[in-house]
């Protein structure tokens, strides 16, 4: 009995210590004011509109940027404060409501005077990045992982 009770409590360690490894985000947080990684173009433009400057694969409306390649979304990204991602995180906010809103990053990089997060999906295919700039949120993206 003493045995089982151990097994059960080692197991249970093991399972909670894996669990905050990695952020792990549900794939439907990892969006933009409604726009997803994945998206259909069509969906795009019957929700939008058409954009007001295209160039390419990429295409600018007038709070967020969309790369869209083969028929669907692959990036949307945002400087603009009026967009948020599901969870009501915005540009402007204290980079602190990140851990709180989706726990500890599974990547972290400085660039370009700021400071990077990334969290990935639980099935590993989007990925939500914040660019950090003096502690606040100046940047946010959402695409397709290779």
């Amino acid at each position: 009995m003493k045995f089982r009770n151990l097994a059960a409590i080692i197991c249970g360690v093991m399972i909670f210590s894996s669990s905050i490894s990695f952020a792990a985000v549900d794939g439907g947080k990892i969006a933009l004011g409604g726009i997803m990684p994945g998206m259909s173009e069509s969906d795009l433009i019957a929700t939008f509109g058409q954009p007001t400057y295209r160039d390419g694969d990429e295409w600018t409306y007038q709070t967020f940027n969309v790369e869209v390649e083969r028929g669907r979304v692959e990036k949307v990204s945002t400087r603009m404060s009026s967009i948020t991602t599901p969870d009501g995180v915005r540009v402007g906010q204290a980079a602190d409501i990140l851990n709180s809103t989706f726990g500890t990053a599974d990547k972290v990089e400085n660039d370009d005077g700021g400071v990077e997060y990334e969290y990935y999906s639980t099935d590993g295919t989007k990925k939500i990045e914040f660019k950090v700039v003096n502690g606040v949120i100046a940047k946010i993206s959402c695409d397709l992982r290779d």
